[in-house]
């Protein structure tokens, strides 16, 4: 025992405090209302940064695909005048017989196939309105989006230095380098066509077939080089063409566009050498694109219905002139551009 004269007079033990339950569950509750805004700003955060992430790369997508697109278009028709065996359309229009396939082609709201031959103006594997009954069981828009098919023609140019071998400055729709005419035929012209297909996995992709003579079997090449291109809609922009009927035979008079065509407006029933003509007859070309990014990109899920071509070109009688999107989740970019032809592509 302490001695008594040790004891402070003034030390009292004091008694023990702490929470109460009440106090406790108060505490717990708030840190559980700080934990869900900390998790709720988190989960925006990311949500935003896909979403920006997701429109950054449709903007470079939709980039490269107008960069490429344009490009072709205007090489169509690019006959060249330098070559050693010189054969232009205008020459092939004098010889008994002989109808070039023209430079620019199309189907309006088709599905890709490969072509019978280099006449692809009389191929039966591809129809115009043909897109929905090839889609099969497939009913999203990653098939039945009216998407069309665009075929551009053109010379390739020889290297001056190697023989049969390309000087690099034609290219076709995979980026790869195209030499001149075979033998003169200007059937065989270099050919690239742009058309939508549907992955195995159910993204649809802007593809490029082209006509590949690099090995001893020349064969059509089609591979995939822009994914996530919902819809691909062209209009050719024509010069004295009424649709569907056989062109005056009185000549062009200027390069101007007065009518905005589908491709199956160009077509003459039974009459191959006038369908022909009417496209030879193209001016400009306006494409519209549709470009989705992957699914949950969107901050909302909600349904819209696109233009791809614009407001100025809905055509009732044109099924991909409107695209109707249900509310997936998937961030979109819409785009349209028109491309004029550099040259002429009549037979004179």
């Amino acid at each position: 025992m302490m001695p008594s004269s040790f004891r402070h007079p003034t030390f009292r033990l004091k008694p023990q405090s702490g929470v109460t339950l009440i106090e406790l569950l108060v505490a717990l509750a708030l840190g559980l209302v700080v934990t869900v805004i900390a998790a709720t700003a988190l989960l925006l955060g990311q949500q935003g940064y896909q979403s920006v992430d997701a429109t950054t790369s449709l903007r470079d997508r939709e980039r490269f695909a107008i960069d490429l697109i344009s490009r072709l278009v205007v090489q169509a028709g690019f006959q060249d005048f330098g070559a050693p065996q010189l054969s232009l359309r205008s020459s092939a229009a004098l010889l008994p017989g002989s109808d070039p396939e023209p430079d620019i082609f199309g189907w309006n709201d088709a599905v890709y196939a490969t072509p019978n031959d280099l006449q692809i103006s009389q191929s039966t594997t591809i129809l115009n309105g043909g897109r929905p009954s090839a889609c099969g069981s497939v009913a999203d828009t990653s098939c039945r989006n009216g998407s069309d098919i665009l075929v551009i023609r053109y010379q390739g140019i020889n290297s001056p230095i190697t023989p049969g071998a390309s000087d690099n400055t034609m290219i076709n729709c995979a980026g790869q380098a195209e030499s001149g005419l075979v033998n003169g035929n200007l059937n065989d012209r270099s050919t690239s066509i742009f058309h939508v297909t549907r992955a195995s996995s159910g993204e649809p992709s802007l593809s490029c077939t082209y006509y590949s003579r690099s090995s001893a079997s020349s064969t059509w090449v089609n591979t995939p080089i822009l994914e996530g291109v919902e819809s691909f809609q062209v209009l050719y922009g024509t010069d004295g063409v009424t649709a569907n009927v056989a062109p005056a035979a009185a000549a062009i008079q200027d390069t101007v566009p007065d009518r905005w065509l589908r491709a199956d407006q160009l077509t003459v029933a039974g009459n191959v050498v006038s369908t022909r003509e009417n496209w030879r007859r193209v001016r400009a070309i306006r494409i519209g694109l549709v470009m989705r990014g992957p699914a949950g990109s969107a901050q909302q899920a909600v349904a819209t219905t696109l233009q791809p071509l614009g407001s100025l070109y809905l055509s009732p009688s044109d099924t991909g002139s409107v695209l109707n999107i249900a509310a997936d989740g998937r961030i979109r970019k819409q785009s349209a551009f028109t491309v004029h032809l550099r040259n002429d592509l009549t037979l004179r």
